[in-house]
C-alpha cells in the first residue's frame, strides 16, 4: 500500500475508533457518575490532571524527535527512548514526594489515595509511547487505533463493574486508570517488540544534547495546550470546592465531545493535505475546513446545551443537577476550538512555532485569570471562563494567521447562515418542551422528542439558508468524496514522504 492510501487508510481507522471509543467512554462516564459523588469524581480528576501534566512535561518532545530523527538509525531511537524513559520515572518520584503538598494546597486528604496509583498508569502508558511513535512513523494507523479503543473498553468495563460490586469508590477510577494503560502498553509494544526501541546501543552525549534542544518549544506547546484544556479542573475544586468542580468537570467532558472528537477528527483528515499543499492553497483550504466544520459542529454543539436539561435529568442523578446549566454554557462555547487547532496546524506549517507557543501561553493566563476572577460567583459564572479564553485565542491565532495570506472575510456569510439554522433549531427545541411540560413525559421520551425535532429543524433551515454549504457536506460524505480527498493528495507528492 502506498503512503498516501496509508494516510487515508490512517484517517479513517482514526476517526471510526476514535468516535466510537469515545463513545463507550461517555457511556462509561454516565453510568461511573451514577454511582459516585462530584466530589469523589472531582479528587480523582485532580490526581489524573497533576499525573498527566507531569508526563506532558517530561515527555520533553522524545515521541517527535522518533518521528522526525528515526531515521538516523537505532542510536537516535534508542536515545530517545531511554531519555524519555529515564524522565518519566523521575518526574513520577517527585510528583509522588509532592503528593502530600498537593493534597494540602487542594485541599483534598484523599489525593494521597489517588495520586500514586495515577503515576503508576502513567508510567505503564509511557512504556507504551515509543512504539506508539514507531507504529506511527510506519504509518501502521490501525493499530494505534486499536489500542486506542482496547483502552477506551478496558477503562469503561473495569470501572462500571468495579464502582457497582465493590465499595473502592473512586479507587475504582484509578484502577481502570491503570488497566487502560496496561492494555493500550501491551498493543503498541506488541506491534514493534521491545528490540526496536530498547535493545542497547552507545548513546554519545552529542545525541543527548541534540534531544535536549529538539524537545526544548516542543514541551512548552504541548504543556500548555493540553493544560489549556485540563488545568481548569483541579483550580476549579480549589476555588469553589469539590462538589461544584465534580459538576463542572463531567459537564467539560461531555461538552467537548462535539469540537474535541468531531471538530478535531476533520481537522486531522484535512490537515495532511494543507500541511503538504502549495503555500498559496493553504489558506483556502483552511477557510473551506473552517466553514465545513462549523456545518456539522454549530448544531452538535448548541444542539446539546439545548438539550443538556432534559439530558442530564435522563441519564443522572439528582445530585447531578448542577451539570445542566453548565453543560450549556460550555457546549456553546467549545465550538470555536477546532477553529483554533486549524489555525495552529497552518501557523505550524509555516514553521511559526514560536507564534503558537505565545498564543497558547496568552490563552491559559486567560483562562486562569478568568477563572480566578469569575469563580467569586459560583461554578456558572466560572465556566463563561472556558468561552473567554476561547475568544481570546482565536482572536490572536487569526491574526497571528493574517500576515501569511489567511483572510475570514469569505467565511463569514456561511457562518452567520449556519448560526441562523443553529437559531432556529435551538429555539424549536426550547419552545417544544415548553409545550410538552403539561404532559407527563418519562425524560428519555421527552428527550428523543427534542433531539429529533432539532435534527429535522436544523437540516430543514440548513437546506434553505445554505444550500450550497449542505451539498458540500454530503458531497464530502458520500462516495463521490473519495475522488475529492483523491485531488489533495497528489499535494503529498511534492513535500516528500509523509514520514518526513
Amino acid at each position: 500500500m502506498s503512503d498516501k492510501l496509508k494516510i487515508v487508510s490512517g484517517a479513517a481507522w482514526g476517526i471510526g475508533a476514535g468516535l466510537l471509543g469515545r463513545a463507550v467512554g461517555l457511556i462509561g462516564t454516565l453510568l461511573i457518575a451514577r454511582h459516585l459523588s462530584p466530589d469523589i469524581v472531582a479528587e480523582v480528576t485532580v490526581a489524573t490532571v497533576i499525573a498527566w501534566t507531569g508526563n506532558w512535561i517530561s515527555a520533553w518532545g522524545c515521541g517527535q524527535y522518533v518521528i522526525v530523527r528515526g531515521s538516523e538509525g537505532r542510536e537516535a531511537i534508542h536515545a530517545a527512548s531511554l531519555f524519555y524513559l529515564i524522565a518519566g520515572l523521575l518526574m513520577a518520584l517527585l510528583l509522588f514526594a509532592a503528593t502530600p503538598w498537593f493534597a494540602a494546597w487542594f485541599e483534598v486528604p484523599r489525593l494521597l489515595e489517588y495520586l500514586p496509583g495515577a503515576l503508576l498508569a502513567i508510567f505503564i502508558r509511557r512504556l507504551g509511547g515509543m512504539p506508539d511513535k514507531l507504529l506511527a512513523r510506519e504509518l501502521r494507523f490501525a493499530r494505534i487505533a486499536m489500542a486506542s479503543f482496547a483502552g477506551d473498553l478496558t477503562y469503561a468495563v473495569v470501572a462500571i463493574s468495579l464502582v457497582a460490586t465493590t465499595q473502592l469508590g473512586g479507587q475504582s477510577m484509578i484502577l481502570a486508570f491503570i488497566a487502560q494503560s496496561t492494555v493500550i502498553a501491551a498493543v503498541t509494544i506488541a506491534g514493534t517488540g521491545w528490540r526496536s526501541w530498547l535493545a542497547p546501543v552507545k548513546v554519545p552525549w552529542s545525541r543527548l544534547r541534540d534531544i535536549a534542544r529538539f524537545g526544548a518549544p516542543i514541551t512548552g506547546e504541548i504543556t500548555l495546550s493540553e493544560g489549556a484544556r485540563y488545568w481548569d479542573k483541579p483550580l476549579m475544586l480549589r476555588l469553589v470546592g469539590a462538589h461544584e468542580a465534580g459538576a463542572y468537570g463531567l459537564a467539560f467532558n461531555l461538552a467537548q465531545l462535539p469540537a474535541l472528537y468531531v471538530g478535531g477528527h476533520i481537522g486531522t483528515v484535512m490537515m495532511p493535505a494543507i500541511v503538504r499543499a502549495e503555500p498559496a492553497q493553504r489558506a483556502q483550504m483552511i477557510v473551506r475546513a473552517l466553514a465545513l466544520t462549523a456545518v456539522v459542529l454549530f448544531p452538535m454543539g448548541f444542539g446539546l446545551a439545548a438539550v443538556a436539561p432534559t439530558l442530564v435529568a435522563t441519564v443522572l442523578p439528582p445530585e447531578w443537577h448542577m451539570v445542566a446549566p453548565l453543560l450549556s454554557v460550555l457546549a456553546s462555547v467549545t465550538v470555536m476550538a477546532p477553529a483554533s487547532f486549524l489555525f495552529a496546524s497552518f501557523l505550524g506549517a509555516l514553521g511559526e512555532n514560536a507564534r503558537v507557543l505565545r498564543i497558547e501561553l496568552t490563552s491559559v493566563i486567560v483562562l486562569v485569570a478568568s477563572l480566578w476572577l469569575l469563580s467569586r460567583w459560583g461554578a456558572f459564572a466560572a465556566s463563561f471562563a472556558v468561552g473567554i479564553a476561547l475568544v481570546v485565542q482565536f482572536l490572536l491565532a487569526s491574526r497571528a494567521c493574517r500576515p501569511f495570506g489567511l483572510s475570514l472575510g469569505a467565511l463569514w456569510s456561511p457562518l452567520l447562515r449556519v448560526l441562523l439554522a443553529c437559531a432556529l433549531m435551538v429555539a424549536a427545541v426550547l419552545s417544544l418542551r415548553l409545550a410538552l411540560v403539561w404532559y407527563v413525559l418519562h425524560d428519555i421520551v421527552l428527550l428523543a422528542v427534542e433531539v429529533l425535532a432539532g435534527v429535522v429543524v436544523y437540516c430543514s433551515a440548513l437546506w434553505l439558508f445554505g444550500r450550497g454549504l449542505a451539498r458540500d457536506v454530503l458531497r464530502l460524505l458520500s462516495a463521490t468524496g473519495k475522488s475529492e480527498l483523491g485531488l489533495s493528495l497528489p499535494a503529498f507528492d511534492k513535500s516528500g514522504t509523509a514520514h518526513d
